[in-house]
């Protein structure tokens, strides 16, 4: 039987756009039209009734979530709890910028059962602040990580950017002893990419915008693999860290195949053998919604074949691998062992450091 195990719920507001961020967001600062957007969520959610839930994650993304206010996040929670199987001790994660919530608000959504939050921080230097478009400063952030602890929300994640044009390596480390300094439990460390369509990606094009090359961008993730081991953050995903026990349980149902809901604009979802996403639009998506249909923009059929390649793709990233009955062609295999790209342990196949800075032509000769 299909059980759906995990909620993503994509809030889109944002108080201003940055200029890297490839993710669906609308610069709008109205509790009108935020309350109006939560009751549509509801709305669409309701018309999953017919499916097996048994939700043991939440994850409200973005955007920026913790522009609602409190009571609009609790009141969905409880929606949820009061339609659908949820476990007692389910993993409710909250996407927050460091200058919105503070204390009153975290002890709020706490109460309201929200127990991660994810600090998008990105580096506490502030001239790579400025490089990055940000609107907050690294004071915003600690006030944030104390405010949480205090209203009793130990599970902290900070999100951490590198490849930034600027950024030495002596600038990357001196993020490392602030982040690993922290009473926080998790760290997310990506490298900045310029996507297509982006201010930052017009800017790279034009050459007004310099991203490292490919050496420097190794040789920092190898600086924030080893620092971060050095301090007891465990790397179990390519861009994640965390101390023992304290993985992002949804994200972990994403890249183990595990099937998931998300709802909201541009959100996508994986249920059977299909795979589905919402329109962009916010209008078009509550419009649908009023009349009772579903805002589906785009849903396609995954065949065995395609799962088996998904399970790939996914499963690389992770610290455990993938199973070696996923691999037809066992010798390309042995040569990526022989070349220290990967190692077997307990019949699954893992990618080492080497071997994840060039995951995406590892997954082309393996699949």
């Amino acid at each position: 039987m299909i059980k759906i195990t995990s909620l993503y719920i994509h809030i889109p507001f944002c108080s201003i756009k940055c200029p890297y961020c490839d993710f669906t967001s609308i610069v709008l600062l109205n509790e009108n039209i935020y309350s109006k957007y939560t009751n549509a969520l509801k709305k669409e959610l309701e018309l999953y009734k017919n499916l097996d839930f048994e939700i043991e994650t939440i994850y409200f993304g973005g955007g920026t979530p913790s522009l609602l206010p409190p009571h609009l996040i609790g009141e969905f929670i409880v929606f949820i709890e009061e339609n659908f199987k949820t476990f007692k001790n389910v993993e409710i994660t909250i996407e927050a910028n460091p200058n919105t919530y503070r204390y009153k608000e975290l002890r709020e959504i706490k109460e309201y059962g929200v127990n991660r939050l994810s600090v998008g921080n990105q580096t506490f230097n502030r001239k790579l602040l400025k490089s990055l478009g940000r609107d907050h400063n690294p004071e915003s952030t600690l006030q944030m990580v104390e405010d949480a602890l205090k209203a009793g929300i130990e599970n902290i994640n900070l999100d951490l950017i590198y490849g930034i044009q600027g950024q030495t390596l002596k600038d990357l480390e001196y993020d490392l002893e602030i982040y690993t300094s922290l009473p926080i439990k998790h760290i997310s460390a990506y490298m900045l990419t310029a996507y297509e369509g982006t201010p930052l990606g017009k800017l790279v094009q034009n050459n007004q915008y310099n991203l490292p090359d490919e050496k420097i961008t190794t040789e920092m993730f190898y600086i924030i693999d080893e620092f971060l081991e050095n301090k007891k953050f465990y790397r179990y995903e390519l861009s994640n860290w965390a101390k023992k026990e304290y993985e992002c349980k949804h994200n972990l149902a994403y890249w183990t195949d595990k099937y998931f809901l998300g709802i909201g604009v541009s959100a996508w979802s994986y249920i059977g053998n299909k795979r589905f996403g919402n329109t962009k639009n916010i209008y078009e998506y509550m419009r649908k919604l009023e009349k009772g249909e579903k805002p589906i923009e785009f849903e396609e059929i995954l065949t065995e074949e395609d799962k088996r390649l998904e399970k790939i793709m996914l499963g690389l990233r992770l610290k455990e691998g993938i199973d070696l009955s996923l691999i037809k062609n066992k010798e390309v295999l042995k040569e990526l062992i022989k070349e220290d790209f990967g190692y077997i342990k307990e019949n699954k196949f893992s990618l080492t450091r080497k071997g994840l800075m060039v995951i995406n032509k590892i997954i082309e000769v393996l699949i």
